[in-house]
C-alpha cells in the first residue's frame, strides 16, 4: 500500500515515550472501514478562556475556571473514552491520512493566556490530551489590554517561548487575528491585514502552517468569513454561531462555551447532542427576540 493509514490511539499518562502526535499505528483497511472508527459528526468542540488557581479570585470573570475543576472535566473526557484531537488532525483525516478516533473531541481556548500554559498545559499532558490554542499575533501585547472597556482586569498572555513550548508538544496553535478588534467594525483592508497578516507572523514563529482561526469576541459576518477563507485558513472557530453539527460550515465552527459556573453535571449534558442542539435553538431565539441584550453579552465576552 503505498499510502499508509494511521489511527489513533489513546496515549498513556505521563508517558515520557509518548509521540506529540498520537497516531501511532498503521491502518490498511479499505476507506469505508476506517472511517467507520470515527465520523466528523461525532466531534465535539469545547471554548475556554481562562484557568485560574484555586484560591483566586475570578472576579466576575464567567470565563475563568479553576484548576480544580479543569482537572474534573478533563478526568471525566479521559473516564468516557473521549480522545483529543486538533484542526490539523481533521484536515489529515480529510486528505485519508488518518482515522478520526470513536469520540473525538477538540479543546480549545482563546486568546492566549499565561495561566493556560501555567495550568492548563500540565493537566492536559497528564491525561496524554492536546489542544488548540488560538493566540494573538502581536507578540508586544503582553495583556489582555482589549477588555479594559469592559472593566476587566488585565491579565498576562503566553510569551513565544511558551506558545513554541505547547506548540512542540503537540498542541495545534491557531490565530486570533493581530490585537483582538472587533473585525466587523474595521474596514476590509483592515480586516484583511488582521487575518491574513496574522497567519504570516505566528507561522514564521512556529515555522509550522498556520490554517485555523478564531473570531475575536465571536464576531463575523459573510465578508468577514470570506477574508479567512481567502487568506488561507482552512477552518475558523465562532463561539455562538454556526450550525450545529461539525461538518456544515468549516468558516464558522461552533463551539461549547464552558464557564467557571459550569459544574461538572452540567458539564457532561453539554457533550450531548441534544443539549448542542438545545443551545442552538436558544441563542438563535435570543439573536431574534433580544438581539440588543445578545450583543451586550457578546461584546462583553
Amino acid at each position: 500500500n503505498c499510502c499508509s493509514i494511521m489511527t489513533f490511539s489513546r496515549g498513556n499518562r505521563d508517558d515520557s515515550t509518548m509521540t506529540n502526535n498520537p497516531l501511532l499505528e498503521k491502518n490498511t483497511d479499505s476507506t469505508d472501514q476506517r472511517k467507520a472508527l470515527g465520523h466528523p459528526e461525532k466531534i465535539k468542540v469545547l471554548l475556554y478562556h481562562r484557568i485560574i488557581g484555586d484560591n483566586e479570585d475570578p472576579q466576575d470573570d464567567v470565563w475563568a475556571i479553576k484548576a480544580s475543576q479543569f482537572r474534573k472535566q478533563m478526568a471525566l473526557l479521559d473516564r468516557l473514552h473521549y480522545t483529543t484531537i486538533t484542526f490539523a488532525d481533521y484536515r489529515l483525516f480529510l486528505e485519508n491520512a488518518l482515522n478520526l478516533p470513536r469520540k473525538p473531541i477538540i479543546i480549545s481556548f482563546d486568546d492566549g493566556y499565561l495561566d493556560v500554559y501555567e495550568r492548563a498545559f500540565p493537566i492536559l499532558s497528564k491525561f496524554g490530551m492536546r489542544a488548540v490554542i488560538f493566540v494573538i499575533a502581536d507578540t508586544g501585547i503582553t495583556t489582555n489590554k482589549w477588555d479594559s472597556d469592559c472593566g476587566r482586569r488585565e491579565t498576562m498572555l503566553m510569551n513565544e517561548q511558551q506558545i513554541l513550548e505547547m506548540h512542540a508538544a503537540g498542541n495545534e496553535i491557531g490565530s486570533h487575528s493581530i490585537n483582538h478588534p472587533k473585525l466587523t467594525t474595521l474596514s476590509r483592508q483592515e480586516a484583511w491585514e488582521q487575518v491574513s497578516r496574522s497567519r504570516i507572523l505566528l507561522e514564521i514563529m512556529l515555522n509550522s502552517p498556520v490554517r485555523t482561526f478564531s473570531y475575536p469576541y465571536g464576531i463575523l459576518n459573510e465578508e468577514i468569513k470570506g477574508l479567512v477563507g481567502d487568506a488561507g485558513y482552512s477552518m475558523a472557530c465562532a463561539a455562538w454561531s454556526g450550525p450545529v453539527g461539525f461538518e456544515k460550515d468549516l468558516l464558522e465552527i461552533r463551539r461549547t462555551l464552558i464557564l467557571g459556573k459550569t459544574g461538572l453535571f452540567k458539564f457532561l449534558l453539554q457533550l450531548l447532542q441534544p443539549y448542542q442542539v438545545y443551545s442552538w435553538m436558544s441563542w438563535h431565539l435570543k439573536k431574534i427576540i433580544a438581539p440588543g441584550t445578545l450583543r451586550k453579552f457578546v461584546y462583553e465576552k
